[in-house]
């Protein structure tokens, strides 16, 4: 198990919460993540670890940090 429950998750500019885990199809861990839409319900969908790890280092990687030195003008 390598996201515990309560971890925050951001996909798509949106932060999910695992809410559950269980060991399914032999030995991959599978994960219930939910997310509170403003009217109180809740989207979920469930991804195995693989799956989370993917999607989290493809957007870490195109987050474009950058520092402006100086003034800039437009």
């Amino acid at each position: 198990m390598k996201y515990p429950i309560d971890t925050k998750v951001t996909i798509n500019n949106r932060v999910w919460i695992v809410a559950e885990f269980r060991l399914g199809r032999g030995r991959e861990w599978i994960y219930t993540l939910a997310n509170e839409r403003n009217d109180g319900t809740f989207d979920t969908i469930r991804l195995n670890e693989r799956a989370i790890g993917k999607i989290t280092y493809k957007e870490s990687k195109e987050e474009i940090a950058f520092e402006v030195a100086g003034e800039v003008y437009a």
